[in-house]
């Protein structure tokens, strides 16, 4: 089950005895006032960043993170490093199973209400929350690169020039040629399509974040104004 963006009862409890299994394995111990507190810390993130998670998802994190991590106190930054690393194992594996037609939604019998909803939740996952995590100076890996990249440009998000396309390019196959310099997996392929489109949505992160662009608003205005009335 999700975490959602809503505060419960439920998952106030579940923080509250994920914190304290977290806390005896780590052997540290807190009143239980200040793990009431951190409880209600931890619900509130989840809420706003990490809602797509499943209980299960934030047991993992813990988990991993108890053993693993380099932290030696729970704290906010503490698990928000945890459930980042996560976040992204999770988003990886829902982009892995997911058909081309659920990615974009682009097949003509979908139904609009289909479509929207899959594209809104793809662009959420592949560039929003990304976006966002640039934006925080947070850890992020980019997902679904071609398609984002196509949508955006598509919708006029992205926009290039034929000189801009070119200089990154030829960017991009500099790039490939020293990184071959130091692999030695003779096998390994560089996709410099890939890498050129993932270069471009740094690149309009950079420009998002300095003229300080909402893209949350701007993606989901653009997509309500796509659907018919």
């Amino acid at each position: 089950m999700k975490i959602g963006k809503e505060p419960t009862e439920q998952l106030l409890e579940f923080c509250f005895k994920t914190l304290n299994k977290a806390l005896f394995e780590m052997s540290q111990n807190r009143a239980e006032g200040d793990r009431r507190v951190l409880a209600n810390i931890l619900q509130n993130d989840l809420n706003e960043k990490f809602h797509r998670l499943t209980y299960d998802d934030v047991v993992k994190a813990f988990h991993n993170g108890v053993r693993s991590g380099e932290q030696m106190a729970i704290n906010p930054r503490t698990w928000f490093n945890w459930l980042n690393e996560q976040k992204m194992k999770s988003n990886a594996v829902q982009l892995q199973h997911a058909s081309d037609e659920q990615k974009l939604a682009i097949e003509t019998k979908c139904k609009n209400i289909d479509r929207l909803k899959v594209l809104t939740e793809f662009l959420e996952l592949c560039v929003i929350e990304l976006y966002e995590a640039y934006c925080n100076d947070e850890k992020f890996t980019f997902q679904g690169v071609n398609q984002a990249y196509k949508w955006l440009e598509a919708n006029g998000f992205i926009s290039l020039t034929l000189e801009e396309k070119e200089r990154i390019w030829d960017e991009v196959e500099e790039d490939i040629k020293n990184r071959k310099k130091f692999v030695h997996n003779e096998k390994k392929v560089f996709h410099p399509v890939h890498i050129c489109r993932e270069k471009t949505l740094l690149n309009a992160f950079a420009e998002w974040r300095e003229n300080k662009i909402d893209l949350r608003t701007e993606i989901l205005n653009t997509l309500n104004n796509d659907v018919p009335k």
